[in-house]
């Protein structure tokens, strides 16, 4: 009798110790993960903050994966920073700039999400109309060859040039018929808002415009229509093509794209910024 009652508080003890040893592993477990370096993910932007893209890196952090924001002043930089692997994504751009700049450069980037539209604007704080703008005057355009070729469009469709139809969506001033000889000059889009302190018309990208502190529709005095249909200026998400299937990467499209993110835009942007998924 007295072994079948030892027999018996040994297996007990037995079977506490691999329960112990059981939940010691499980705890173990969930504490390794825990501890799991995150997930670097490099983006790339234009400007100096971006508060939907803040928002993405905090919701991003819940699941391990650390967004580090990287600016550039500059338009081509991303795009050469994302190519040579110095950043993992970029998020600046729009189909017609990254088509334009995969043709002249031969990158493997590839789109993986869409964000928004930015419409493009003209800008003065000299004239309250088109109407007013002298013969001769100074006009300000981008000087990346998309951008620019944007703006001398926007110019053709207030009626102030004529652009050569062959030229399609990146025309170049040498594609353009100028009968009341303005001035257009060509800047980096970021210096571009500072210019309006001298020449009386710019042509301004929707999110340079907001850095500077102008309000797109109500700032411009002429504001790019959306197009209907498949628009070439639809901003984007970039990775390198190697990467487009990289689950990590699909996932930031996916934060992206929430209501959440909507409401972030069109109160940062003052309806300016049109999301489109």
């Amino acid at each position: 009798m007295k072994k079948i009652f030892l027999t018996l508080i040994l297996s007990l003890l037995l079977a506490g110790c691999g329960a112990s040893n059981t939940n010691t592993d499980k705890l173990m477990n969930e504490e390794e993960k825990g501890n799991e370096a995150p997930v670097v993910v490099r983006v790339g932007l234009t400007g100096s903050d971006s508060k939907v893209w803040t928002h993405v890196k905090e919701e991003a952090a819940k699941e391990n994966i650390d967004i580090q924001l990287v600016f550039f002043d500059s338009y081509p930089l991303p795009n050469a920073a994302l190519a040579s692997g110095e950043i993992e994504m970029n998020a600046f751009q729009h189909y017609t700039y990254l088509n334009t700049e995969i043709e002249q450069h031969g990158y493997k980037i590839s789109v993986i999400g869409e964000t928004i539209f930015a419409p493009l604007g003209l800008y003065s704080k000299q004239l309250k109309g088109i109407e007013e703008l002298q013969d001769g005057a100074t006009i300000v355009i981008p000087d990346d060859v998309t951008n620019g070729g944007r703006a001398l469009l926007l110019l053709q469709e207030n009626g102030l040039i004529t652009v050569d139809p062959a030229a399609g969506k990146a025309p170049t001033i040498k594609d353009i018929e100028n009968p009341r000889n303005f001035k257009i000059l060509e800047l980096a889009a970021t210096n571009i808002p500072a210019s309006l302190e001298e020449v009386p018309l710019a042509a301004i990208n929707s999110g340079v415009a907001r850095d500077a502190g102008f309000i797109p529709t109500q700032d411009s005095i002429v504001l790019e229509k959306a197009q209907p249909g498949e628009n070439p200026y639809i901003n984007i998400i970039a990775v390198r093509t190697e990467d487009k299937d990289n689950e990590i990467y699909k996932r930031i499209v996916e934060i992206y794209q929430t209501d959440k993110t909507k409401e972030i835009i069109d109160e940062d942007s003052k309806g300016s910024s049109i999301p489109v998924w």
